[in-house]
């Protein structure tokens, strides 16, 4: 098995690090709230190479990005896991064709994370009454 593969398993089963997170005390209790990014890339291909004439083929990497709310009881337990709506798409485009293995996507990723990370606390700050309903869902849920 390749370096590759291997660093690729190893970051699965590790998981995505919060990217931003918070403390919420509700009700008497304590939760932990974190807001984990989840970012899927891909390359397309457009434009023409004829033989004779320049190319105008271009790579059009984009990157969609949503973003999990996880709430943790602070005592332990089991964590209430849910997607925010309000995914964000970024894109950029460079002259030929895409590479594959290429790292297009990464690079894409690094030179928006300003705005990455901007969208995750804007989200995050207008999740709060959101929050607090699956808290209490949650604990209607468990008392029933």
């Amino acid at each position: 098995m390749s370096l590759l593969a291997l660093t690729t398993a190893a970051a699965a089963l590790i998981g995505p690090a919060p990217a931003h997170s918070v403390q919420i005390d509700h009700r008497g209790a304590s939760y932990a709230v974190e807001y984990v990014t989840h970012v899927e890339t891909s390359a397309k291909a457009i434009g023409m190479s004829p033989g004779t004439r320049p190319s105008t083929r271009r790579c059009i990497v984009s990157a969609e990005v949503s973003v999990e709310r996880r709430i943790q009881p602070a005592g332990g337990g089991r964590a209430i896991a849910s997607r925010l709506p309000g995914s964000r798409s970024f894109t950029q485009n460079h002259p030929g064709d895409c590479r594959k293995g290429s790292d297009d996507g990464a690079k894409l990723v690094a030179a928006r994370s300003d705005a990455i990370e901007a969208h995750v606390r804007q989200l995050a700050s207008a999740d709060h009454h959101d929050t607090l309903a699956a808290i209490d869902a949650a604990r209607d849920f468990a008392v029933n």
